[in-house]
């Protein structure tokens, strides 16, 4: 679970964001919390004016786990491929910082580096094994260590091993070293960050197959998309290689040139499994029921979302995993958007306490009979410096009758456009 992320210098967030998972004291909606070992909130919206940030705070996200997973691929002297706030002198020498808190295997973790295009300035992780963190390693100015002194030994041997441009998080994973694995299994696979479902959803079915729950997928699938009034009875799928399947000019070209620089890879994805389903409707006309069959792609846009969403939910509720994703409201009616945080929401259904981090311009959300004060969240851009703060709606202390919606849309807690008359 996330408890806070932290982040500055990362696009137009020029200032510190502080974003925390962490409750406020008030009573409200306490089904909505986890209960140990912190008060947590299982979900997160996030609002805003286009071009305020929204989407670039969940790819500060995405930046942190790219980082480390592909730390250990960079060359010597490659660029680190970090995007600071660019509206001020000079801006490629002013570092961008990063901090991780969250739980894993019920130890909580502080992970925080800064860095800036051309080398990681600082680095630190502490554990907390108990009350009083412990401090894993600690780099400053570079190439400067210091680490647990039970394991300085083979920490310094590995330090020799890091480059200026590499993250030591990663060196030691590589090199095995066991407080690490915690930290970089949670970054690289308890946070899902979607851009778009169409780019990763097919994967996360791969994985339900191969563990062999088809079919109890197949029974939260229907259950899902019915629950959300799609009537759909059922469906069906084939699986092709994509080396078998019509792929477009673009993708065939990007693997001639995985192929040339990385063979394997370029095999792997050849040989990654594509499957195509089939959706059927029953429909009744004249007290007659017959079955219909459509291909997934000629279903409605919200149809394919929703269904899209299916094998991402199933895997996030049972392995306890983090979703963050951008636009969750893209073609789907505002019901339905209400419908999928109510499912993390739903201690009976996300019974590991999984949680999700939103950003939507759906206003329908805005209603403090659904969310805690502390769950909505605004992102306002300061059009004159270009930069983004982030703050939550029990910033105002809205009373708990308040019309949230109706307060949001007249402006009165910032983060709308102002349209000016024509």
């Amino acid at each position: 679970m996330i408890v806070d992320f932290t982040f500055k210098n990362f696009k137009s967030f020029a200032n510190k964001c502080n974003f925390t998972m962490k409750a406020e004291t008030d009573k409200n909606h306490e089904s909505n919390l986890t209960a140990k070992p912190l008060r947590l909130s299982k979900a997160r919206v996030i609002y805003g004016a286009n071009a305020a940030g929204k989407t670039s705070f969940v790819e500060a996200m995405n930046f942190v786990k790219l980082f480390v997973l592909n730390s250990n691929n960079m060359m010597t002297n490659q660029k680190i491929q970090v995007n600071p706030y660019k509206f001020r002198d000079n801006f490629m020498q002013e570092p961008s910082f990063f901090s991780l808190t969250f739980i894993k295997n019920e130890i909580k973790y502080t992970y925080e580096f800064s860095c800036t295009r051309d080398r990681v300035l600082t680095e630190k992780l502490m554990a907390y094994y108990s009350a009083k963190p412990t401090n894993i390693f600690a780099r400053t100015n570079t190439n400067e260590y210091k680490f647990l002194a039970e394991d300085d030994k083979f920490l310094n041997e590995l330090k020799l091993k890091n480059s200026e441009n590499k993250l030591f998080l990663a060196t030691a994973d590589t090199w095995n070293y066991a407080k690490v694995k915690p930290v970089v299994d949670y970054i690289l696979n308890d946070i899902i960050v979607a851009f778009n479902l169409d780019e990763i959803w097919n994967a996360y079915f791969e994985v339900i197959n191969n563990e062999g729950e088809s079919e109890k997928y197949r029974k939260f699938c229907l259950e899902f998309l019915n629950n959300a009034d799609l009537s759909i009875e059922n469906f069906e799928y084939e699986t092709k290689k994509m080396k078998d399947t019509k792929i477009d000019i673009f993708t065939e070209a990007l693997l001639g040139i995985m192929e040339k620089s990385d063979p394997n890879l370029s095999e792997k994805l050849r040989n990654t499994n594509i499957y195509n389903f089939i959706i059927s409707h029953k429909i009744t006309s004249d007290n007659n029921s017959k079955t219909y069959k459509l291909p997934l792609q000629e279903e409605s846009l919200g149809t394919i979302n929703m269904f899209e969403f299916a094998p991402i939910l199933y895997y996030v509720f049972k392995k306890n995993r983090v979703l963050v994703v951008d636009e969750i409201d893209k073609s789907l009616h505002p019901l339905l958007v209400k419908y999928l945080y109510g499912l993390f929401l739903n201690s009976d259904i996300n019974k590991c306490n999984s949680q999700l981090v939103a950003n939507t311009h759906d206003t329908n959300l805005l209603d403090l009979d659904f969310f805690r004060r502390d769950e909505i969240w605004f992102t306002e851009r300061d059009f004159d410096k270009g930069t983004t703060t982030l703050f939550p709606l029990s910033d105002f202390s809205p009373r708990t009758n308040e019309n949230i919606e109706r307060s949001y849309l007249l402006g009165r807690f910032g983060a709308i456009p102002f349209i000016k008359e024509v």
